[in-house]
């Protein structure tokens, strides 16, 4: 039984369990595999040049499952954690590598010159720059000593901003690439299979 509290979305281990609960599946989900394979056609070269930039236990759970073929309940033997953790957490790799793979090729040295270069807040440098990285809000605002309306506001303006300059449009198009999948590269911090999971909605 799912419940909201506050700004959470609050669910039982059991409504993930009917969720995940499928081998080698993702329950009324795509499986991982048709996730990165047949569906969206991805290389698995591909994959394997950006497999580093998501959670590390995510990138070992894609490397056992897509490269070596273990079956998702040895991997969940392997860790000690339930089969739908292991199905979960390859769905939310399968997200994140697409994402990764789908970002606009850029240059984040060339881009941070470039933006100093018509950009006079350094603060708002940091904002677009820390927010590649994170994809998070919070996470950047939190860097910054900042409140995450203080970032969400100097991101989208600066985008604003960018949009009228000339030369700009290839880093404008990485930014409204993230934007359109904030926290995508965020980690998910799960509770004991025990407990009820708690969601945050942004």
């Amino acid at each position: 039984m799912s419940n909201y509290w506050c700004s959470h979305i609050v669910l039982d281990p059991s409504d993930i369990e009917r969720m995940f609960s499928t081998e080698d599946g993702l329950g009324a989900y795509p499986s991982a595999h048709e996730e990165l394979s047949e569906d969206s056609k991805v290389e698995m070269s591909q994959v394997k040049q950006v497999l580093d930039q998501i959670p590390a236990r995510e990138a070992d759970f894609v490397e056992l499952y897509f490269f070596s073929k273990v079956r998702q309940t040895t991997i969940a033997e392997l860790f000690n954690i339930s089969q739908p953790t292991v199905c979960y957490r390859l769905q939310r790799a399968a997200e994140r590598l697409r994402y990764l793979i789908d970002m606009p090729v850029h240059d984040i040295w060339l881009m941070e010159q470039d933006l100093r270069g018509v950009l006079t807040d350094d603060t708002d440098i940091k904002i677009m720059l820390g927010m590649i990285r994170t994809t998070c809000q919070s996470e950047v605002a939190q860097e910054l000593g900042a409140t995450q309306g203080f970032v969400r506001h100097r991101y989208f303006r600066t985008i604003d901003r960018l949009k009228q300059m000339r030369g700009m449009e290839q880093y404008v198009e990485v930014f409204e690439h993230v934007a359109a999948n904030l926290n995508i590269l965020k980690e998910t911090h799960r509770s004991k299979w025990s407990d009820p999971v708690v969601y945050v909605v942004v």
